[in-house]
């Protein structure tokens, strides 16, 4: 399996996402929060703010790697999680512990 992330644009993502209206509860279903909701079956409009957050981040840190003629490769196979940093003609310039790719998720730069 492979997660391979393509070339990103300029994506932006609101912490404030706008709801629409939502699925009208079933019959019986107790009064006003999301968790209610979703317990019903429900699908919320959007995703939390947390997570467009988080996918935010996500694309800053892939928009400055492609910036600097980097990209991560992420596949799954026997051995588990390999993270590859390549550059951007996918020469293979390193393998990245996944512990280290939390650090950079964290805005610690690369070697």
């Amino acid at each position: 399996m492979s997660l391979d992330i393509a070339s990103i644009g300029s994506p932006s993502f609101s912490a404030t996402p706008d709801r629409g209206p939502r699925a009208s509860r079933s019959a019986g279903a107790a009064g006003g929060s999301d968790a209610a909701a979703l317990s019903s079956g429900e699908i919320p409009a959007s995703p939390p703010a947390e997570v467009l957050e988080a996918m935010d981040a996500a694309a800053r840190v892939a928009r400055e790697l492609h910036e600097q003629g980097r990209e991560l490769r992420f596949t799954t196979g026997e051995d588990g999680l390999r993270i590859e940093l390549r550059d951007l003609d996918g020469n293979v310039l390193r393998t990245i512990p996944p512990s280290e790719l939390l650090d950079l998720a964290t805005g610690s730069k690369l070697d």
